[in-house]
Parts: structure tokens; sequence; C-alpha cells
């Protein structure tokens, strides 16, 4: 690993004020703001070790997956997660773990997104007090943590406003990095199945129906047997494909060949979205890798660890 260390010194060179902020040590259970329903948004920050304070450190925001509905931001129970974060951290990186509002029957979209451009905005407001570099932002995301990573760094700063204590600050990003994550969720959600399909699912993937429901009204807040247009509309709404354009964030993008969740192809229109558009990206196809990649070798992941801290090298300095 010492040469991922070495790749990321580059990139803490910018200088900065700030002479009481805290540089290095681990903060859990960190507010940073009240949801729409009310319940406090809580962070973790990993500061790297002890820089001089005048040296301001580059930040990467993790957002976890769950398939909108589940998952929360410990990062120590998987071996990805806990080597991506020391690694960062070993060079000299800033990592911040969050929580956003989970999706329920009364809970929809736009909430989940509103919360992770206000943690952007949380960490620039909070930049003094924990010697952040607010210029040099980076989002990582997971399957569902991937999606909204992709819509928080692809969309207009004043879309999807939220916590009026931090409107004044941006929440634009300089680069983000998708695991697997939906790009299309009507593609995906086979929002435009006929009947054969349905009649398919329900005589060979019965139990895939009503997930694939329960989905859709969770995100939506709509079904489709009753509200087809509607479901049709919101899920173009958060699709992050069609937020791209000459503007996008650097992008890359880790996709396993043998996802049954979230197929590669997802991520294959992306690539050639941000293509049309001249914007750097990279597709890593992970041979045989399912969704998460939970069947892969800890060296697999080590690999992957390892393109991820150059891909931040090159895009946070």
């Amino acid at each position: 690993m010492r040469f991922i260390s070495i790749l990321f010194l580059l990139i803490v060179s910018m200088l900065g004020s700030g002479v009481s902020a805290q540089t290095s040590g681990t903060l859990t259970d960190v507010v940073y703001k009240t949801s729409q329903a009310g319940k406090p948004l809580s962070l973790d920050i990993f500061l790297p070790d002890p820089t001089p304070v005048s040296e301001r450190a580059p930040v990467v925001i993790i957002i976890h997956g769950g398939a909108w509905v589940a998952g929360n931001r410990t990062l120590e129970t998987l071996y990805y997660m806990r080597t991506l974060r020391k690694a960062l951290n070993d060079a000299g990186v800033a990592v911040v773990s969050i929580d956003y509002t989970l999706l329920d029957k009364e809970i929809h979209f736009p909430d989940p997104v509103i919360d992770c451009k206000d943690a952007i905005r949380w960490v620039r407001a909070q930049a003094d007090k924990y010697n952040f570099d607010s210029n040099r932002i980076g989002l990582w995301g997971g399957s569902a943590g991937g999606h909204l990573a992709m819509l928080a760094a692809y969309s207009d700063d004043a879309k999807w406003l939220g916590d009026e204590s931090l409107v004044n600050f941006s929440a634009k990003v300089t680069c983000v990095v998708d695991n697997f994550g939906p790009t299309d969720l009507n593609t995906l959600l086979r929002t435009d199945a006929g009947k054969l399909t349905v009649f398919f699912y329900k005589t060979f993937a019965s139990k895939l129906l009503p997930l694939r429901q329960k989905v859709i009204y969770a995100l939506t807040g709509y079904t489709l047997e009753e509200n087809k247009d509607e479901v049709l509309e919101i899920a173009k709404e958060y699709s992050p494909l069609y937020y791209v354009d000459s503007t996008a964030a650097p992008t890359l993008i880790l996709h396993g060949t043998k996802d049954r969740i979230v197929p590669i192809e997802q991520s294959k229109k992306l690539a050639k979205a941000l293509s049309k558009f001249g914007i750097y990206h990279n597709l890593i196809k992970v041979k045989n890798g399912d969704h998460g990649f939970n069947n892969i070798s800890e060296q697999e992941i080590d690999k992957i660890v390892a393109e991820t801290v150059i891909f931040y090298s090159e895009h946070l300095q």
C-alpha cells in the first residue's frame, strides 16, 4: 500500500487557514442536519494523521447502499470499506461517512438526495473546524449510494435544496466514484414491462414481482397499476443518466460482470453518456464480480481500492 500513500502526498499541497482546526482522529455520531421528517441525521469523520494545520485535507464523502430502504454509515464491518477508509486516511484524505433518510411507506424521493447534498454543504460549512479543503471534495457511493452520489454530483447546485442553514454553501463536488449504482431507474425497474413480462414475473419469478412493486412505491409514492405516468416521470427525474452534460464531474465506475441486481448495462449507458459530453470517466469491469463484490478475493478488493485511490489522486489535486 506504500505506493498509494506516495501518490496521495501529491494532493495535500494546498494551503489554508484555521489554526484551531481538529487535524486528526475519529469523530462518531456527529449530527449534520435534521431530516425533513424531523429526525437527526449523523455522520462519522475519519481524519488523517496529523499534518500542519496550514495544510487542508481533501475530503471523500461515503454514501452507503441498501436499496434506499436499509443500510447505515458503518464502515468497519466490510473488508472493502475499512480497507478503502484506511487507504484514504493513510494518504492524507479525510473520510466522512453519512447516514441519510431511508425510504418507507410515507417517505419517498427526493429526501435521500437532499440529505446527501446537505452533507456536502455541511462539509464546506465546517471546513475551518475540521481542516477540510472545501475546494477538494469527492463522493463515493455503492449501489443505492452510488445512485445518490451521481445525482448529487451531476445535478444543478440549486436543485433539491434542504436545510435552510446550509443553503448558502455549494453542494458541487470535484469527482465521484460509483460502485454498481443504478443510472436509469425505468430500465432497472422495468416500468415499461408489458403484460407478457408481468406474466413471466408472476409465473417464474413470483418473489421478484412484489419486491419490484415495493421498490417502485418506496421511490415514487405511486403504483404502476394506478399511476403509471407518474411513476415513469418520477423514475426518470431521479435517474442520474439524464443529468449528464458538459458540466458533469469526472467519474470512476466500478461494476461486476456478474451483477444480477443492477446489470452492468446500467454503467455502460452511463459511460456512453459521459463520453458524449467529453467528461473524463473510467469504467472498470470487475470480472465475475457480483453486486457488492462479495464473491471476489481480498486481493481483488485491494486492486479496486488502489484504482480508486489513484483516481482521487488525479482529480482531488
